[in-house]
């Protein structure tokens, strides 16, 4: 190979090492301007009936934080939008990603509510079904299960409840729940002044008395056999109280 043909191959090589690096240059720009924030996009789980949080209301605390327009957004500064969505008492979780179209994506995931407590303070909130406690809103109201009676735990939101008579209603909502039937039948949940818990069916005029949250099943198979087979027969209303309270027992009170 002569000298000439040396030289023009090097100048080739050159050439396109020169316009490989500039083609790379150009890319690279690209895709820094496409992750440059544009738009905004929130996601709510609103699919699972839960309507606390609204997109609006995620807008507005993103935009009265940060400047995210025209940005581009590192990983902590996603996560600082992470952290500031989830001081909302009402989410549970929250995801911020950008895309190579230029937006900003927020995911909402909310609480889900266990019941409704109205305590003796003359507080209302709800409890969701890791116990975390978290106060209602002015826009929507949850179609769960209303818990009342000698309460006083206060509503100091996004802890886990504490006091005895509301773990023991939590325990018992977690269990009845599994049984579809009775979920839909039960409307409210009461502690008494003896600290026994008294269920309030969605029809009919009596109180079951159900004690605590042992053998609680077990209550339920007692009850749904009394119920069934009994009540059936003579009327819902036919007993004013239904004690289940003690085992392979059904005590009634007209």
């Amino acid at each position: 190979m002569n000298k000439t043909v040396k030289n023009i191959l090097v100048r080739v090589s050159m050439l396109i090492g020169l316009a490989a690096f500039i083609a790379l240059v150009v890319i690279a720009k690209i895709n820094r301007d496409a992750s440059r924030v544009d738009k905004i996009k929130i996601g709510v789980d609103e699919w699972n009936g839960n309507f606390f949080v609204s997109k609006n209301q995620v807008l507005n605390l993103i935009q009265n934080q940060f400047e995210v327009k025209g940005k581009i957004l590192s990983g902590k500064d996603l996560e600082r939008i992470e952290k500031a969505v989830r001081v909302i008492p009402q989410v549970k979780n929250s995801n911020a990603y950008t895309d190579d179209k230029g937006n900003l994506n927020i995911k909402i995931e909310q609480r889900k509510p266990l019941m409704r407590v109205y305590n003796l303070l003359g507080q209302s909130f709800y409890v969701d079904e890791n116990g975390i406690k978290f106060p209602v809103t002015s826009t929507f109201a949850a179609k769960v299960p209303i818990v009342t009676g000698n309460l006083v735990e206060a509503c100091d939101t996004t802890v886990k409840i504490h006091s005895e008579e509301l773990i023991k209603i939590f325990n018992t909502i977690q269990t009845v729940n599994k049984n579809k039937l009775w979920q839909a039948m039960i409307g409210q949940y009461i502690i008494n002044e003896k600290g026994q818990i008294e269920l309030i069916p969605r029809f009919g005029n009596c109180t079951i008395l159900f004690g605590d949250d042992k053998n609680i099943e077990q209550k339920i198979k007692r009850l749904d056999v009394f119920y069934f087979d009994v009540l059936k027969k003579v009327g819902w209303d036919y007993y004013k109280v239904i004690n289940i309270m003690y085992k392979n027992q059904v005590v009634c009170l007209k």
